[in-house]
């Protein structure tokens, strides 16, 4: 395991990631403040993050004698962070990049009291565009739950991908 503990880019986009998300109070915040990158692999080429599920991130439609089932647009916003942060890490020019396609396939549900694994692999890092690949897994089952893949075009100057914009400070920060 490398780096999770040290100072790669990607535990470096990580710790951005969490204060960004809370300062600006982004639509992302409620899942980074559970989201833990758990390791970075293979020269940063893989990673994986954990996450929690909890009763708010329950499908509004579930029925409770059904289990509480977690709603997809949960998941989906997982996989694109955690891919986001890993593509992002591995662009040598440390660039910020905005999504040009993500897909996903679900295979399974996620239930609330689980904890959900993100497997991120990168397939590659082009001089515009950066693939992603995640597998979402139930931890306590191993049973995998959704697929997908993420593109990402690169833009902005080089060394913009750790810039933290200290006036996006919101009147709702926590």
């Amino acid at each position: 395991m490398a780096g999770v503990g040290g100072s790669c880019r990607l535990t470096t986009l990580f710790a951005q990631y969490v204060q960004q998300t809370r300062a600006q109070n982004s639509f992302s915040r409620i899942i980074s403040k559970r989201l833990q990158l758990m390791k970075v692999e293979d020269n940063l080429r893989k990673s994986s993050f954990q996450i929690p599920l909890h009763q708010s991130d329950c499908h509004a439609f579930g029925m409770p004698r059904e289990g509480q089932h977690v709603h997809g647009g949960v998941i989906a916003t997982v996989v694109e962070d955690a891919t986001t942060m890993h593509i992002c890490a591995n662009d040598a020019r440390s660039r910020k990049a905005v999504t040009t396609d993500l897909n996903l396939s679900f295979l399974g549900v996620g239930k609330v009291g689980r904890t959900l694994q993100i497997d991120t692999n990168i397939l590659k890092i082009g001089g515009v565009l950066g693939v992603a690949e995640a597998y979402v897994k139930d931890v306590s089952t191993g049973k995998l739950i959704a697929v997908g893949r993420h593109t990402m075009m690169f833009i902005g100057e080089d060394n913009s991908a750790t810039e933290f914009a200290a006036s996006l400070n919101s009147v709702f920060d926590v």
